[in-house]
């Protein structure tokens, strides 16, 4: 399975950023932070990995897995 590097969007101005160049992908865990955050993937050229968590209005991308 192949995630691109889509990047992600500016919450506040919709802003696409890093596109082809990293990739952030929402996992289905919502955040201790409260209801607003989720854990996400994150990688690029030279790093994986599942960081903290993030405000959901950010653009990140959804891969649905079955």
């Amino acid at each position: 399975m192949e995630f691109p590097a889509i990047g992600s969007r500016d919450g506040s101005f919709g802003t696409l950023n890093g596109a082809g160049t990293y990739g952030y992908y929402w996992s289905s865990v919502t955040s201790t932070s409260g209801s607003s955050y989720a854990y996400y993937l994150t990688f690029g050229s030279s790093n994986v990995g599942v960081s903290g968590s993030n405000l959901k209005q950010r653009g990140y991308s959804v891969r649905c897995v079955r």
